[in-house]
């Protein structure tokens, strides 16, 4: 199975962690590149509370660092990259899924929706072809699956061939989730996007444009959804302190060769390498909102 190897020599690191300096623009040409080779690729919407986590969960960590897509999704991120001199912008992961639907929908290739609550879903599915007229929604579930039907789910998505798939379950379920099953996706466009469907279903606002230019999206949902400051004020002050140390007190930052950007050369072989031993899961149906980013 091919996979996406990352050929742009401008990857850099936050805090270690490998970040694609590219813009919107650039992001979508690597998905619809991959699209014509028929190439796996996994993105990853990094930001500084994802960061965090990964420091202190190991799977998550191995997760990001052989992501073939990086984008710097949180303002935090596009802080550390432009603090070490690198021309960093957003890339919001719900405006790169917008833009590869629309894409998907002018190229005839085909959706798979996986995440967030089936009324959501059922909205999804009618309302998203009306907006990307001729989108093709091959398959699609809710993110409430139970552990013993979660491989015939999984399996029954596979097996309608999609070319771009979006997960939305929230950090780190996701990226856990896409790992475990990216291997019966070969030639598919996988990315992780949060609680981007209740968004794009008109569940919830996303904040005004105002705040989105400013970078204080994340702002403005602290202030929608309170319940959020503990887990916020628990990472994003040890998130700006490590950057700020290391950029004034460590070794200054370089760019990733090519050798480091991938262990296996930037190609991923999920057929040949064994997987490390899951986390056990609980046996309970999972919300797919509890994780949501914070887009910081």
């Amino acid at each position: 199975m091919a996979t996406a190897g990352n050929n742009f020599e401008s990857r850099q690191k936050v805090l270690g962690y490998p970040v694609d300096v590219v813009n919107e623009s650039e992001a979508l040409s690597m998905v619809e590149n991959s699209w014509e080779l028929a190439r796996t690729m996994h993105v990853v919407t990094i930001n500084a509370e994802m960061v965090i986590q990964a420091q202190k969960d190991n799977r998550l960590d191995r997760i990001i660092r052989h992501a073939h897509l990086i984008v710097p999704d949180g303002a935090g991120a596009v802080f550390a990259l432009k603090l070490d001199g690198h021309d960093s912008v957003r890339v919001p992961g719900i405006e790169l899924a917008e833009k590869a639907l629309a894409s998907a929908a002018r190229k005839g290739i085909p959706v798979a929706l996986l995440g967030s609550k089936a009324e959501i879903i059922e909205k999804l599915r009618k309302d998203l072809p009306k907006i990307h007229p001729g989108l093709n929604i091959c398959a699609s579930h809710d993110g409430y699956i139970d552990e013993t039907e979660e491989e015939a789910v999984v399996r029954e998505i596979a097996e309608s061939k999609p070319g771009l798939l979006l997960v939305a379950m929230g950090v780190p379920r996701q990226e856990y989730f896409i790992d475990k099953w990216i291997s019966l996706f070969p030639g598919t466009v996988i990315i992780g996007v949060g609680g981007s469907f209740d968004v794009f279903a008109g569940a919830v606002k996303r904040a005004p444009v105002l705040f989105q230019k400013l970078h204080l999206e994340w702002f403005y949902r602290l202030m929608k959804e309170p319940w959020r400051f503990n887990r916020m004020a628990s990472t994003l002050p040890n998130f700006a302190f490590q950057v700020l140390f290391n950029h004034f007190f460590n070794s200054s930052p370089r760019a990733i060769s090519s050798s480091e950007r991938h262990p296996s050369g930037g190609r991923r072989n999920h057929s040949t390498k064994k997987r490390r031993a899951r986390e056990p899961q609980d046996r309970s149906k999972k919300s797919t909102e509890s994780k949501e980013s914070t887009d910081l």
